[in-house]
């Protein structure tokens, strides 16, 4: 992302193990509630958990991105993503087909 510009798709794998009992969501759209006591972003905070709740249809698109962050430039949503990627909550993953990250879980990072 080196123009800060958003990818028009981005994939995602789930990487976060077994949902937990104290999951928030419903169903396959959960996250774990500990990414609110993690020393990241308020923004981050949410657009992980709004990356969670795309797991189940395995990728989400740049318009949902930027719901998810209402009110944030591409350039904020696109650091927030570079966040999550410093803190190891997501892990790129090569795709020849544009962006693709697997999506780790906030217990196993909050050590």
């Amino acid at each position: 992302m080196e123009d800060r510009g958003l990818p028009e798709v981005v994939r995602l794998k789930d990487a976060r193990g077994e949902r937990p009992e104290n999951a928030a969501g419903i169903g396959a759209f959960w996250y774990e509630p500990e990414v609110w006591t993690l020393p990241i972003s308020p923004a981050a905070r949410v657009l992980y958990a709004g990356l969670c709740s795309f797991l189940a249809q395995g990728e989400v698109n740049r318009k949902d991105l930027r719901g998810t962050l209402k009110d944030h430039p591409d350039a904020a949503i696109a650091d927030a993503l570079g966040e999550l990627v410093g803190k190891g909550l997501l892990r790129p993953v090569p795709d020849a087909a544009g962006a693709s990250y697997e999506v780790r879980s906030a217990r196993e990072t909050e050590r």
